[in-house]
C-alpha cells in the first residue's frame, strides 16, 4: 500500500466539505489548501486574487473571456490557463509536504503524481440547505435554486477539466455522508485511512 501524501476532497455545495478538509488536515499534521491556492494563482500569473476567484471552477464563454497565447500559438481562455497554473503549483505543494486539497480537479492533477486519496462529500438536500443558511446566509427561499447553480457550475468545471462525472461514486476512494458522520467523524474516518498507510 502506497504511502498517502495527499488528500484531494471534492464537495457539493454546502454539504461541509470544507470544514471536512480543514479537520483532516488539522488531525493529521497535513498543509490545507484551498483559498491559498487562488492568492498563489494570482501572484503567479500577476493579476489580482479578485480576478482568479472569479474565474477559477467555473466555466467560461472563450468569446467572452480574457484570452492568452499558449505555447502552442492557439488562444487559451482564462480559465484553461488558470487551470494550468493551478495544476502546477498543486503538483508542485504536494510534492513537496503532505497536504489535503479542497476542489480544483485536484483527484485528477495528482492521480500520476502523488499518491493521493480521493473524497467526494455528499449530504441530503435538508442538511444541505440548512448549512447554507446558517453559514453563508442565503435566503430559504433562494437556497434550492442556490444549491444547483454551485453543483451544476462544479460538475460542469470538473467534467471540462477531466472528461469524468463529478459526482461519479464511482470515481473516487472514498464517499462520505456528512449528515450521517458528523464532520469531526468524517475527518476522522479519513485521518485514520491515511495514517494506516504510513
Amino acid at each position: 500500500m502506497a504511502k498517502i501524501r495527499a488528500i484531494a476532497i471534492e464537495r457539493q455545495y454546502c454539504s461541509g466539505g470544507r470544514e471536512i478538509a480543514k479537520l483532516t488536515a488539522e488531525k493529521l499534521g497535513f498543509e490545507f489548501y484551498d483559498k491559498e491556492l487562488m492568492m498563489l494563482t494570482a501572484e503567479k500569473m500577476g493579476v489580482e486574487p479578485e480576478i482568479i476567484e472569479k474565474y477559477e471552477e467555473t466555466l467560461q464563454n472563450p468569446f467572452l473571456s480574457i484570452s492568452f497565447k499558449g505555447s502552442s500559438d492557439r488562444k487559451k481562455n482564462m480559465s484553461e490557463t488558470i487551470f494550468e497554473v493551478q495544476a502546477d503549483i498543486i503538483t508542485k505543494l504536494a510534492r513537496k509536504a503532505p497536504c489535503v486539497i479542497v476542489g480544483r480537479c485536484a483527484d485528477y492533477i495528482l492521480r500520476n503524481n502523488v499518491p493521493t486519496l480521493s473524497v467526494f462529500v455528499y449530504a441530503p438536500p435538508e442538511t444541505r440547505v440548512a448549512h447554507a443558511m446558517e453559514c453563508h446566509g442565503i435566503p430559504y427561499d433562494d437556497v434550492a435554486a442556490t444549491l444547483r447553480k454551485m453543483d451544476k457550475k462544479r460538475a460542469e468545471y470538473y467534467k471540462l477539466n477531466t472528461r469524468k462525472e463529478w459526482d461519479s461514486k464511482i470515481g473516487y476512494d472514498l464517499c462520505l455522508n456528512s449528515s450521517r458522520l458528523g464532520l469531526d467523524g468524517a475527518a476522522v474516518m479519513i485521518a485514520n485511512y491515511v495514517s494506516s498507510t504510513f
